[in-house]
């Protein structure tokens, strides 16, 4: 089937040489920021390889890594990813906000590590491998002080930043801001998204701990690819019908390869899941996830190469000469 292209409106586009064009050095940061997620994949994948030569083991995920010498990179990785989701501003507030909460979820699937792990390979304090029961639930057993050291600083960081968050929409509004008044849904709905994750992973965290060592870091991943399967449909759904706060056009094209991005990552996920015995069967969903995230990462990079943030519509009204609505 053919998929309709629309005629691009080249007058819509944004002129590289007009006034109004995107600055070198901003424009140059946010294409590296892009770039520099699929760099930390691509680390993380060659750690997880050199591992897995080293002592000829595979954990039943990648999660469980974390209790051997990948530790530093996987916990980095994941870190790296959450302040790259939410930084890059989304072009609908669908995609930010989906995006944004996956960011904030990919920290927790660090500092929170797997309980679910094969215990092969494993090391003590001192490098020395370890080979009892009782020393492997040992080693698993001594994580929670770095997991209650980790969460209660993030939570607090976290809980502080959406709390300025509130102040500064407060005087926006107030103000009459354009960023703000435009869709004042569009800040505020993924700042009570954010705020429910928040407050659900305190309350879990300060009252409920042994579920939370036990479960945080599952559900915390599962959510993660969650929102982002979410906000590359979103995506989709925008490149199908353009953005006219932007002034994009209309891309039948783009928006169906988003779309059966999004499709392969949850049917590969499923036959995984299904098909794959259950030692290493969430290793290669989480494998799976992984990597057609950084697909994606490099589509969208490609997608919106030298495009940089989105424009308000204040902004799309003063190049146009037309007042804004």
């Amino acid at each position: 089937m053919t998929i309709p292209e629309e005629t691009p409106d080249r007058s819509r586009r944004r002129d590289p040489s007009s006034p109004d064009k995107i600055p070198v050095m901003a424009q140059r940061t946010y294409s590296f920021i892009r770039l520099g997620v699929v760099a930390v994949i691509v680390v993380l994948a060659v750690s997880l390889a050199k591992q897995y030569a080293a002592a000829d083991c595979l954990q039943g995920s990648i999660s469980a890594y974390y209790y051997l010498p990948v530790r530093s990179v996987f916990v980095g990785a994941l870190v790296a990813l959450g302040f790259a989701l939410i930084a890059l501003w989304g072009k609908t507030p669908y995609e930010d906000g989906f995006l944004n909460l996956a960011g904030m979820l990919a920290p927790v699937v660090a500092f929170v590590p797997t309980g679910e792990a094969r215990k092969c390979g494993l090391t003590d304090a001192d490098g020395e491998p370890v080979r009892t029961q009782d020393e492997k639930e040992a080693v698993i057993a001594a994580s929670h002080d770095a997991v209650a050291n980790n969460m209660f600083a993030y939570l607090l960081v976290i809980g502080i930043v959406l709390a300025v968050v509130l102040v500064v929409g407060i005087f926006a509004h107030r103000r009459q801001r354009d960023w703000l008044v435009e869709q004042p849904w569009a800040f505020w709905l993924p700042w009570a998204g954010a705020v429910v994750l928040w407050v659900s992973g305190t309350l879990l965290f300060s009252r409920h701990d042994v579920w939370f060592y036990d479960n945080a870091h599952k559900w915390s991943a599962v959510f993660l690819f969650v929102f982002i399967l979410c906000a590359i449909v979103a995506i989709g759904v925008d490149k199908w019908q353009g953005n006219g706060s932007t002034h994009d056009i209309p891309s039948r094209r783009w928006a169906v390869a988003y779309w059966i991005l999004a499709g392969v990552m949850v049917v590969g996920a499923v036959a995984i899941f299904l098909g794959v015995e259950h030692g290493h069967r969430i290793f290669w969903v989480e494998a799976w996830m992984i990597g057609w995230l950084a697909v994606f990462w490099t589509l969208q990079t490609w997608d919106r190469w030298g495009e940089g943030a989105p424009r308000t519509k204040a902004e799309v009204a003063a190049q146009d000469g037309a007042p804004a609505l």
